[in-house]
C-alpha cells in the first residue's frame, strides 16, 4: 500500500482519540508535520546540498568560543601573576635550553598564589574537564614547557626570573591561540565558500529536473542537460579546489601540518572528516540522477 494511502487513517485516528479542544489541535498539529516531512523527503525538497558543511561550521564556533575563552583565562592569569611581589633569586632550573631561577628565599607563598591563579583561571575554563581533564602538573607541562613547569612545581618562593618566564610563556599561549584563531577564520570562510557552490549546484539541479519530462520538447531538454553540465563543472572545480587545499596541509602561522589529523579533530563530532567533499558527493549523486532523467526523455525523443 502507498505510503501517502496510510497517513490519512492514522491522523483520523489520532484526531478521534483526543480530548479536549488543546488536545485535539496537539495531536492534529503532530500527525500533518509527519505528513509534511513525509512529502518533503518523497519529493526531495528536505535534501540539504550543504548539511556536513553546516555541522563543520557549528563545529569550528564551538572550537573558536573555547579558544578565546582560553585566551581571556591566560589573560587573566598574566594579570593576576605581573600583581605578585618576587623574591630573591637562588637556584636555576632549565627551561628548554634556557636558564630560569627558581627562588627558595623571600616571601613564602609565592609561587603557591602562582600555582593557585594558574587553576583559577587556565584551568578553570568550561570545556577543560571535555578537552584536557589533565591534572595540574601535567596540563602547566604542556603549557609552559617542563623547564618553567618545575620551577613553578619545585619552589615555594617566586623569583623575579621565573615570575618573567612564566609570564612569557603565558604570552607565547596567546601568540599561538591567536595563530590558531587564524586558521579556524581561514577554514570558515572557506567553508562558506564552498557551501555557497554547493547550494548554487544543488538549485541548478533542481531548476532542470521536473515531472513529466518526457512531455517537453527536444529543444528544451536539450538546454536543461546543458544547464545541468554547467552545474556539475562548476561543482567540480569547487571540489577539486578543496582537494587541493587538503594535500596543501592547514598553515598554523609559519608551521604547516596534515590535513587529515586537523579536520579529524575539528569534526571529530560530526559525520564526516572531509565535509566538503562528503556534501559534493552527494550533490554530485543528485546531479547523475537527474541527468539519467533527461537523458532517457532526450532518448525518447530521438
Amino acid at each position: 500500500m502507498p505510503a501517502s494511502y496510510s497517513l490519512a487513517p492514522r491522523i483520523e485516528g489520532e484526531v478521534a482519540a483526543c480530548s479536549g479542544a488543546f488536545g485535539c489541535l496537539e495531536a492534529l498539529a503532530g500527525s500533518l508535520v509527519g505528513l509534511v516531512l513525509w512529502a518533503g523527503l518523497a519529493t526531495g525538497l528536505l535534501f540539504a546540498p550543504r548539511a556536513n558543511v553546516r555541522a563543520a561550521l557549528e563545529a569550528l564556533r564551538v572550537e573558536y568560543e573555547a579558544i578565546t575563552a582560553e585566551q581571556d583565562a591566560l589573560e587573566a592569569f598574566v594579570s593576576r601573576v605581573e600583581q605578585l611581589s618576587p623574591s630573591g633569586p637562588k637556584s636555576t632550573v632549565e627551561a628548554g635550553g634556557v636558564g630560569v631561577v627558581g627562588a627558595t628565599t623571600g616571601r613564602a607563598g609565592g609561587m603557591g598564589e602562582v600555582r593557585t591563579a594558574y587553576r583559577e583561571t587556565v584551568m578553570d575554563v568550561p570545556h577543560y574537564d571535555r578537552d584536557y581533564d589533565e591534572s595540574f602538573p601535567v596540563n602547566i607541562a604542556n603549557e609552559f614547557g617542563d623547564g618553567v613547569a618545575s620551577a613553578v612545581l619545585a619552589n615555594d618562593a617566586l623569583s623575579p626570573r621565573v615570575k618573567g618566564a612564566v609570564i612569557a610563556s603565558a604570552r607565547e599561549g596567546l601568540a599561538s591561540r591567536n595563530r590558531y584563531l587564524d586558521t579556524l577564520d581561514r577554514e570558515r570562510e572557506r567553508l562558506d565558500e564552498a557551501g555557497t557552490a554547493l547550494e548554487d549546484a544543488a538549485a541548478r539541479c533542481d531548476a532542470v529536473d521536473g515531472r513529466r519530462l518526457r512531455r517537453r520538447s527536444f529543444d528544451d531538454l536539450q538546454q536543461r542537460y546543458e544547464r545541468l553540465e554547467t552545474a556539475r563543472d562548476s561543482l567540480a572545480s569547487t571540489l577539486d579546489r578543496r582537494q587541493e587545499q587538503i594535500q596543501d596541509g592547514i598553515a598554523f602561522g609559519w608551521q604547516r601540518r596534515d590535513s587529515e589529523s586537523v579536520y579529524r579533530y575539528l569534526y571529530q563530532d560530526i559525520d564526516a572528516t572531509y565535509p566538503v567533499l562528503a556534501d559534493g558527493t552527494r550533490v554530485l549523486e543528485r546531479i547523475d540522477a537527474v541527468e539519467h532523467r533527461l537523458t532517457t526523455a532526450l532518448t525518447a525523443q530521438a
